[in-house]
């Protein structure tokens, strides 16, 4: 998808990633070459064939990468978007915080393409993801809400989700309407304020999990270590 901003900001690329080439292809420009993985000690373990693509609101959401060698499997268990087979680099409510105040393409390519093409490194190796990861669609949001809530129940999560987008924020010696005996500055404040950032995905977020519980009553959050 052609975006201006992306089309200017790959003009350094090459300079600092001399295997990535800039391609014109019927009036879009991208990146085109190979991305190296090497270790701190500058060990290389793989070497990927990548696209890298603008997408439709770069700088304030990633841009499109795409593995172009069959290095891994090309479907959702792998983290690749089956509709374009783009890599799935974060889960979508992460990857807007991550870009609320723009992200450079050198900036993505170093913090997130690169990690992303080492851990399929490591599940190449040893079957599974270094660093673990998320499960695929609305379970994968779930668990990244979490991350960050902490909820004990579905309702819990629901009534948080409510509080964010109405931009809940208490005086500093308000207790935390979930901890209780806990001051909220010190447990949700700071997921509060982050998660304020997408209150509109949020919203629509929060429709989507009422229509799940609904369907699946029984169902019960992850509890992530604390």
């Amino acid at each position: 998808m052609k975006n201006e901003c992306f089309e200017n900001d790959i003009k350094a690329v090459p300079y600092i990633f001399n295997k990535l080439k800039i391609i014109d292809h019927e009036g879009e420009q991208f990146l085109h070459g190979q991305l190296d993985i090497v270790d701190a000690s500058g060990k290389h373990y793989d070497t990927y064939t990548v696209e890298i693509k603008g997408s439709k609101d770069y700088p304030y959401r990633f841009p499109k990468l795409y593995e172009t060698d069959d290095s891994f499997l090309k479907i959702a268990d792998w983290h690749v978007y089956e509709s374009d087979k783009s890599c799935c680099v974060d889960v979508t409510p992460n990857e807007i915080i991550l870009c609320k105040d723009g992200l450079s393409i050198i900036d993505y390519i170093k913090r997130f393409a690169i990690p992303y093409l080492a851990n399929q490194t490591f599940r190449k190796r040893e079957g599974y993801y270094l660093y673990g990861e998320y499960s695929h669609g609305i379970f994968g949001r779930i668990e990244f809400y979490q991350s960050k809530l902490k909820a004990k129940n579905p309702l819990e999560l629901l009534k948080m989700f409510d509080l964010i987008i109405k931009d809940y924020n208490p005086s500093r010696p308000a207790f935390c309407p979930f901890c209780y005996k806990t001051k909220f500055r010190t447990c949700h404040r700071t997921a509060f304020k982050e998660l304020q950032n997408i209150k509109a995905f949020l919203y629509n977020d929060g429709i989507a999990l009422i229509s799940f519980f609904k369907k699946n009553p029984d169902y019960k959050l992850p509890q992530p270590s604390a």
